[in-house]
């Protein structure tokens, strides 16, 4: 069994819990592709300078089920925390540094909690995800988007043969968006395109682009 990303994330909150320093809850909900899936975490990023943005992030991955398993194809909830002690607001990346929020990212969208200037967490979106209620992307800074970073990606022959067989296409960003996770999925699998994978570093890219707004 090997751990991925969930399909999207619903919901995040936070919680601060008294103390000197207080403690940080983080807690999400979201939406994995079949039941079977396990062991849910927020996967903490490793920030090697402070962020910019001054946001946390973190990865909201899963145990996939084991192979072989007999699985319900059906989106399924899927809910997972993590306390991050002696969490110092005002200081955290370092003096004078504040965090302002956590941000936590899944296949097909990102949402964001920020702090306000009450000290208290809203809700953010920042990606969108086929059942999650609608919004606008917010498009990160440098961030990949469809028509300079994905869209040269495929061949002429690629966009022909899935206009063929699905109806969408794939130089068209609202269907590639719309279909990001499974496209994403069969990148990974290495049945697309049919003539051979592509190379570890396209794939990535597609991926960074599902986990950053898929900008337009």
């Amino acid at each position: 069994m090997s751990a991925g990303k969930i399909y999207s994330v619903d919901d995040v909150a936070t919680t601060l819990l008294k103390g000197k320093p207080p403690s940080l809850l983080v807690t999400s909900s979201g939406r994995v592709v079949s039941s079977g899936w396990s062991n849910p975490e927020l996967a903490q990023y490793v920030h090697i300078v402070p962020p910019a943005d001054g946001i946390l992030d973190f990865d909201f991955i899963a145990r996939r089920p084991p192979a072989g398993s007999v699985v319900l194809p059906v989106l399924t909830p899927i809910r997972a925390e993590i306390l991050l002690q002696d969490t110092d607001l005002a200081n955290y990346w370092g003096p004078g540094l504040p965090l302002r929020g956590v941000r936590v990212h899944a296949v097909s969208n990102v949402k964001t909690a920020l702090f306000d200037k009450a000290s208290k967490m809203h809700s953010l979106a920042s990606g969108s995800a086929a059942l999650a209620a609608p919004s606008q992307p917010v498009e990160a800074a440098g961030a990949p988007s469809f028509a300079a970073d994905i869209k040269p990606l495929f061949r002429p022959k690629d966009i022909n043969v899935m206009a063929a067989v699905t109806g969408w296409r794939l130089d068209v960003y609202e269907d590639v968006k719309a279909n990001a996770p499974g496209i994403l999925q069969h990148l990974r699998d290495g049945d697309m395109p049919c003539d051979g994978k592509w190379p570890i570093a396209d794939v990535d890219l597609f991926d960074n682009w599902t986990t950053t707004g898929m900008n337009a």
